[in-house]
């Protein structure tokens, strides 16, 4: 049997795709090309009859990608007798490709295409391939001595595949396949000694951005730039790991307590931070927090969330009760898109008093929702979760459609001359098509605009500013209200009061708690909104002294349980009818 039908022996066992070429030469024996003399099923599969035997390598580079130099790469590997490889993106197949060129004899050279565009997938394919290569491998040592050369050069090729399944290409780091392995062996051996070890798992802050401002190019060198850092600490007891994405995982072996894991990780997090780069991540103890690997793993994953919540680079440990929020959570979320679809929420309407009159201003819609189970859930509780999920989006319209519907309906019965609010999340409010339903809902119901009132907060600024101002501006033409609420919490400053086209001010209820002590702040506050021409309700009225304050500030209009606290619809419409007892009523329940 001639050697090159060894080869394709070898080959024909390959799950890659590889080819064979031998060198051509000219009369003047010149190498001057390479001619393309077997391709395995795997190589015909993927190229369908792209390529065929006999071709040669000038004749077929454009076909697979411009960006090899097809010809001196292979004569430099058959000359030098070595291996290259290079990566290259072909647009035939639209996908990046490792290109092996192995010289296997003095003529003859083997090209393997590989395809890397999906880190899972070739991962997969290596797996394959080893237990091949090994099999493939345990037969020729039995029946083949003559191949010692072909058994080498498959062993060197085995070593990189092994290596590649358990290393991130982009940083050398382990990857997330040897720490699903190096994990389950750790607790084995943790489990005899009574060591615990911990688990750091961490990601680059606002990586998105960077993406999107910076380029891919720019992330990714931020990846390798973090993995550096990394390998600073790497030891035996502590092995850097990349888990996926911008996610790393620190392993943490032979630790005493969480304290010693805590300080470990408060040190990356200072060398990081030396370098411009903020991390948050989360903390989880074998076997502390569980001997599962998958739950250390989501444990550590709840942590990272809450020290994101707490502002980001920061570092937190797992505790109990983080779980306890998590399921309580995920309960809610079931339950929510549950009661979307049977309808299950209210709408209850708080009035407000003009605070010199004392006569009725209107009312804020509020949305309430009961649970056989849970009873009433806060809306602090579900509404950042209806936004999470973009539920606030139906949710929010069926608010708006509730109380224009009844907003109508009281200006028909009861010739109301009040306001209705109505609170308008910031997801629901920047989407492209909120003015023209906005606008369709008003005509439908054929409501006086300036009747109603629009609720927002600061969280409308998260998007485009100037389209969100341009909104605004197409709202309040129109002659309805525009209501900032919460101010004096989250992102509250004079820039937003000066940029957004407001006619309404609410003053959050934190200030007017403690106004009879601290009554230059609200004073203050008041003073200049009222200079700005802007309307001011005070909420959380609930005493007589903060009322008589409040007077004396001159604000404009109050919201509280001191004069009426969230009522049903029947209530409202007993209010509007004259009967005064519907306030008493809902007060005294």
């Amino acid at each position: 049997m001639l050697q090159n039908d060894y080869f394709k022996i070898i080959i024909d066992n390959l799950s890659t795709a590889v080819l064979l070429a031998e060198s051509v030469y000219d009369k003047k024996n010149v190498l001057v090309d390479f001619k393309i003399i077997y391709m395995n099923e795997s190589f015909l599969k993927m190229t369908k009859d792209l390529l065929k035997e006999g071709e040669v390598f000038s004749d077929f580079k454009t076909r697979l990608s411009p960006a090899l130099a097809w010809f001196e790469t292979a004569q430099e590997a058959l000359l030098k007798k070595t291996i290259l490889s290079e990566t290259i993106y072909s647009y035939n197949f639209s996908k990046w490709f490792q290109i092996t060129i192995n010289c296997v004899c003095d003529n003859t050279i083997a090209v393997t295409f590989s395809d890397v565009s999906k880190a899972k997938e070739y991962e997969h394919a290596l797996t394959q391939q080893n237990q091949k290569l090994e099999s493939l491998a345990s037969e020729l040592a039995e029946n083949r001595a003559n191949l010692d050369t072909q058994l080498k050069s498959i062993q060197s090729l085995n070593t990189q595949l092994l290596f590649s399944a358990y290393h991130d290409s982009l940083t050398d780091l382990y990857n997330r396949s040897w720490l699903n392995t190096a994990i389950r062996e750790i607790s084995r051996e943790q489990k005899c000694s009574n060591e615990k070890f911990g688990i750091l798992l961490f990601d680059i802050d606002n990586m998105k951005d960077i993406n999107d401002s910076r380029g891919h190019t720019a992330g990714d060198e931020l990846i390798k730039q973090v993995a550096t850092i990394l390998r600073m600490f790497e030891s035996k007891n502590t092995i850097p790991t990349r888990f996926g994405g911008d996610e790393f995982i620190l392993l943490l072996k032979n630790i005493k307590n969480r304290n010693e894991a805590m300080n470990i990780s408060k040190k990356v997090l200072g060398f990081m931070n030396a370098e411009g780069i903020g991390i948050s991540g989360g903390i989880s103890v074998y076997p502390d927090d569980s001997e599962k690997y998958d739950d250390l793993l989501k444990f550590a994953d709840m942590a990272k969330l809450e020290a994101k919540k707490k502002g980001k680079n920061n570092i937190t440990g797992f505790q109990s009760l983080m779980q306890e929020k998590f399921l309580s959570k995920l309960n809610i979320e079931t339950k929510l898109s549950r009661a979307m679809v049977e309808k299950n929420f209210q709408l209850y309407y708080q009035p407000q008093f003009y605070t010199q009159s004392e006569k009725l201003r209107g009312f804020e819609a509020l949305l309430r929702w009961y649970d056989d189970e849970l009873g009433w859930i806060s809306p602090e509780q579900f509404v950042p979760l209806a936004e999470e999920t973009h539920l606030v989006i139906p949710l929010g319209n069926w608010v708006l459609d509730t109380a224009l519907r009844t907003l109508s309906e009281w200006e028909q019965r009861f010739d109301f001359d009040g306001i209705m609010s109505v609170n308008v999340s910031p997801i629901q409010f920047c989407q492209d098509d909120f003015i023209p339903k906005f606008l369709h809902k008003i005509d439908f119901y054929k409501i006086t605009p300036r009747h109603l009132e629009i609720e927002i907060t600061e969280g409308v600024l998260i998007e485009n500013v100037e389209s969100v101002i341009a909104k605004l501006n197409e709202v309040k033409n129109l002659g309805i209200g525009i209501s900032l609420d919460d101010f004096g919490t989250g992102y509250s400053s004079l820039r937003y009061l000066q940029m957004l086209p407001l006619t309404t001010l609410k003053i959050d209820k934190s200030f007017i708690k403690n106004i009879a002590t601290e009554s230059n702040i609200a004073e203050g506050i008041l003073t200049l909104v009222s200079k700005m021409g802007l309307d001011t309700i005070a909420e959380g009225v609930e005493r007589e002294d903060q009322l008589e304050i409040l007077k004396k500030f001159n604000c404009n209009t109050i919201q509280g349980f001191l004069r009426g606290k969230p009522m049903q619809k029947n209530l409202c419409d007993r209010l509007l009818g004259g009967d005064l007892s519907a306030l008493i009523t809902i007060n005294n329940s």
